[in-house]
């Protein structure tokens, strides 16, 4: 009973690692794709990425084609 728990605990901390990893990653690329595209970012849309959800990075990922500034792509 205690490996099976300490096993579970295990995987579950490894896939929180995992989630957390993807979501640096898409918050790394989303940053290089704003910088490219509208320069420098202010540190209002620095704050805005870190404290992204998944969701709203992926959001993002997509509004960046079409987004002609940094609050047009931040007002979701």
């Amino acid at each position: 009973m205690l490996a099976e728990n300490l096993e579970s605990l295990v995987k579950k901390e490894r896939l929180e690692g995992r989630q957390e990893g993807r979501q640096e990653e898409a918050q790394r690329i989303l940053r290089k794709q704003l910088g490219l595209k509208f320069g420098e970012l202010p540190v209002w849309a620095e704050q805005r990425l870190g404290q992204a959800t998944p969701e709203q990075l992926e959001e993002w990922s997509a509004t960046i084609l079409t987004a002609n500034s940094l609050d047009t792509l931040f007002k979701n």
